[in-house]
């Protein structure tokens, strides 16, 4: 290699150059074309685990819209809450076949692997299961029965929703999985560089060296050569001289220049000055009608604090009218050995209310649960008082089959008599009659239950007839039976409306259920009637956690 650069230092050197540093650009061209490949790789990973990971969020929407369709009532409202549901379910079902197809046109090209292949397919049952009743539910109208369809989504969100995690998990690991293979192999490319820096300097740059060594002796060799030269080198001085002193004279007129270029630049400073100063005073009178534009909503916000106190006002006033209407808990509860009235009204004013009334032979108790909850359900339970005080009190109706079928009537009648379009409002009701000489209790309900807990520790329940009272499709003939059974002393009875058992959780935001209130009720045996209603009030409580209230609360627990 010495030898190789002695004959032609300059050439030499030069090709040798350039053939270690092609090797090391070689080396970071193919660093930087995996690791660009890998990052483009890494965006449609990134890009598949945000949308794999998206398909719980919409899964638990689905679930929880297909529930507001099978409560809703109101067709305006099921309507738009379908419209949603339907944009819900296009956008799941194309995310679950892009990911399973990984479509180009969605940014998730590339291939899925065997494993998450074979996990698609083990949450393919429960996707279509959930896709039918979906579909089913968009087909629907509003009257019809969606128990099942809602149900069935309920049943298999679970089971898709551990699928999908587990999918993202595969996504994410295989990403990583990537990753690593990539780290590995810049590794082995930067012991290949650095081995490659090693050769070039023992195999290049040293004998570079040696041979600049050797040819800069012979450069000592010709130095008498300079001897010759050092006449021309004086010339030459002479001549740098000469240019001195015309580069002093060009900086002189550079300095001259400057000079000119400065005060260009202090005119021009001292007319942006005066600029500022003007922007300046325009700024301030705009803060001036900024201010004045504040003052002026201050006033309109103080106006609006006075109209929100009055309607505030007149809501706490319907509030004690309502309940002086339903009268005072603890003289109810002296017709009994014990017993408690749990209210809990999701706004000021509830929807949900109970009845009492007692004559020479028996003792009624009505719990009750209107259609909606605030301002207007609190009209309805307006209603529903004075029409009972008709029916029972003043018309001597006392059976509750045919309290229940007046009720209906007339209710129906008031809302739709005096009206070209139908109002399709209404209550869920219980009823309970209790002839105390005969130790009997008289039960009859629309779509409310009734809860006993007998003495020897058994406990059953009275389901209600499946229809409500007031609003109705005219598709089917209303009938509310009444069923009677005997009881002894200390059994305990209980009525309540729906807003318990459809309160959503914190956690997992699910209902709260009809078959865990009734267990709730049935662990509270033995407990004193205070005690069961402190108990059921912290259960509520804790199960909703932060959750705004679903809807209005009544339960009536009574001891015979």
């Amino acid at each position: 290699m010495a030898t190789f650069l002695q004959k032609n230092p300059k050439k030499r050197f030069t090709t040798s150059y350039i053939i270690a540093l092609s090797l090391i650009a070689l080396m970071s061209i193919t660093s930087q074309l995996i690791i660009r490949g890998v990052l483009s790789k890494q965006e449609k990973d990134a890009r598949v685990i945000n949308i794999s990971g998206r398909q719980r969020m919409l899964s638990q929407k689905i679930s929880k819209l297909a529930l507001q369709l099978e409560k809703e009532s109101e067709y305006e409202r099921y309507f738009d809450l379908k419209k949603e549901f339907e944009q819900v379910i296009e956008l799941w079902s194309s995310s679950h076949y892009g990911l399973i197809e990984r479509k180009e046109g969605m940014g998730l090209g590339g291939e899925n692997s065997t494993d998450v292949t074979t996990m698609f397919d083990g949450i393919k049952y429960n996707y279509e299961l959930i896709e039918e009743a979906a579909f089913s539910l968009i087909k629907s109208d509003l009257d019809t029965d969606k128990h099942k369809l809602v149900a069935q989504i309920l049943m298999n969100e679970g089971d898709f929703l551990k699928g999908m995690n587990s999918i993202t998990f595969q996504y994410d690991f295989e990403s990583t999985s990537r990753i690593q293979t990539v780290k590995k192999i810049e590794i082995v490319i930067l012991i290949i560089t650095l081995t490659t820096i090693l050769l070039e300097a023992l195999l290049i740059f040293r004998p570079a060296v040696i041979a600049m060594t050797r040819y800069l002796s012979k450069l000592t060799e010709k130095n008498h050569e300079l001897e010759v030269a050092h006449q021309d080198l004086k010339i030459s001085n002479e001549l740098k001289k000469h240019a001195q002193e015309e580069l002093i004279a060009q900086l002189q007129e550079n300095h001259n220049l400057q000079m000119s270029i400065n005060q260009e630049l202090e005119v021009k400073i001292e007319e942006r000055t005066k600029e500022i100063q003007e922007q300046k005073e325009e700024i301030l009178q705009q803060s001036q009608e900024l201010q004045a534009q504040n003052d002026r909503i201050f006033d309109q916000n103080l106006q609006l604090s006075k109209v929100y106190k009055k309607v505030t006002d007149s809501i706490n006033y319907a509030r004690r009218l309502q309940n002086a209407m339903l009268g005072s808990r603890k003289s109810i509860l002296a017709h009994f050995t014990d017993g408690f009235i749990m209210s809990k009204p999701k706004d000021l004013i509830s929807g949900d209310f109970y009845w009492f009334h007692k004559n020479d032979d028996f003792k009624l108790l009505v719990a009750a649960d209107c259609t909606g909850h605030g301002v207007p359900a609190a009209f309805m339970t307006m209603i529903g008082n004075i029409l009972l005080n008709n029916i029972i009190i003043e018309n001597k109706i006392v059976e509750p089959s045919k309290i229940l079928e007046e009720l209906d009537a007339r209710l129906y009648q008031f809302l739709n008599s005096k009206r070209a379009e139908k109002v399709y409002d209404g209550m869920d009701i219980a009823i309970v009659r209790i002839d105390e000489a005969k130790k009997e209790i008289t039960f009859g309900g629309a779509k409310r239950p009734m809860f006993i807990r007998r003495s020897n520790g058994e406990f059953e329940i009275f389901k209600g007839a499946r229809v409500t009272i007031g609003y109705t499709s005219k598709q089917y003939e209303k009938i509310y039976p009444s069923v009677t059974t005997n009881y002894k002393t200390g059994e305990q009875f209980y009525l309540c409306s729906d807003g318990y058992q459809d309160q959503f959780g914190e956690k997992d935001n699910m209902k709260f259920q009809q078959s865990n209130l009734i267990s709730l009720i049935e662990s509270l045996g033995g407990v004193n009637m205070d005690e069961q209603k402190k108990v059921l009030r912290k259960s509520f409580d804790d199960w909703k956690g932060n959750v705004p209230q679903t809807d209005d609360v009544l339960i009536v627990g009574i001891e015979l």
